[in-house]
């Protein structure tokens, strides 16, 4: 099957646990809680959105290497999967073949909590199709080789996915639910470059995007509106400059999420001076954006005249030198022009 379509489809399994865990009112409870010393000393998960979070990955690991055994060393997330207790005992999460076997597991884990251990393991062995707004768009073939790798972020901005303060602001969502996303990209192992993503909003009703060479389940963006995605602890001097030469700053929560503005059309581009994205966080998105015809550059190399594309491997490790993204080429060279100055 078409490593593509199967990425969506593990993106959605994602994306429902990611709901299950916000909408079910036991999963929830134990999503905000905040647990006392004593109670973290006889529990593996002192933080149960560190479960969640691991959970997801294992389960893209799993499905994906089930289906393609050449790939099944080569996927690649932010979280470790073994957790130990405050007494030394330690348990490694991973899906079992069942959702028995599963849900026994992670009763361990949780505390026999069997209630949360019998919904999570519900959802993770649940066979689901490709979602109904995907279906529409042409399979993309893949060649498959052990040359390739995949990252994933399993739920990118987890500060947003608990707190849920929804605030948005000229149609963008600077904090919140929607700016929660699940990532996944291929990148290839040789060129060091990515290939294939998925960006998944669980919070947003049908918001599934992809891209894979020069395709994409996207309209054509509109024309650039001289704006630019920024954190909201970005160096104040390059704000200063951006905005008296005309940028508007759009400030949202998530490296995934404020590439997506970039990727649909709601800025021009994302601009992050500072060390504080790492290769989940972009591998997916940036494979879209290369399929739009734009980019993510680092950012210190850009300003000193060289426009050097991040590149991926197997290693955890962040984006030095900060990054710029971006669709259009005569858009990043302005915004060089501008920050040089």
């Amino acid at each position: 099957m078409d490593l593509l379509q199967e990425l969506i489809i593990v993106s959605e399994k994602a994306a429902n646990i990611a709901r299950l865990c916000r909408q079910n009112q036991h999963l929830f409870t134990l999503l905000i809680q905040k647990k006392s010393e004593k109670e973290a000393n006889s529990r593996f998960v002192e933080d149960f959105k560190t479960l969640a979070d691991v959970l997801i990955q294992q389960l893209v690991q799993h499905d994906i290497g089930a289906k393609f055994p050449a790939l099944k060393s080569s996927i690649f997330g932010e979280e470790t999967n073994t957790f130990r207790n405050k007494l030394g005992d330690s348990i490694t999460v991973e899906i079992k073949d069942n959702q028995q076997a599963t849900a026994n597991l992670l009763r361990i884990v949780l505390n026999q909590d069997s209630e949360a251990a019998d919904l999570l393991s519900h959802e993770v062995h649940k066979k689901i199709s490709l979602p109904t707004q995907t279906r529409q768009n042409p399979s993309i073939e893949f060649t498959l080789s052990d040359e390739i790798g995949i990252w994933i972020d399993p739920i990118d901005s987890t500060a947003e996915y608990i707190n849920g303060i929804e605030e948005i602001t000229n149609g963008v969502s600077t904090s919140g639910l929607k700016c929660v996303t699940v990532l996944i990209g291929v990148f290839d192992k040789r060129a060091g470059l990515p290939v294939v993503g998925v960006i998944n909003q669980p919070f947003v009703e049908s918001a599934c995007f992809w891209g894979h060479a020069l395709e994409t389940n996207l309209p054509p963006a509109p024309a650039p509106t001289k704006s630019v995605c920024v954190s909201s602890s970005e160096n104040r001097e390059v704000l200063t400059k951006l905005t008296s030469n005309g940028y508007n700053l759009i400030e949202a929560s998530g490296a995934g999420y404020k590439i997506l503005t970039v990727i649909t059309g709601q800025a021009d581009a994302y601009i992050l001076t500072k060390d504080t994205t790492f290769k989940w966080d972009t591998c997916g998105p940036h494979a879209i954006l290369r399929a739009q015809g734009g980019d993510i550059v680092v950012f210190r190399d850009a300003l000193n005249g060289v426009k050097t594309t991040v590149t991926y491997t197997e290693e955890k490790l962040c984006n030095s030198g900060g990054i710029i993204a971006y669709r259009s080429v005569e858009v990043l060279n302005d915004l060089i022009k501008i920050l040089r100055l």
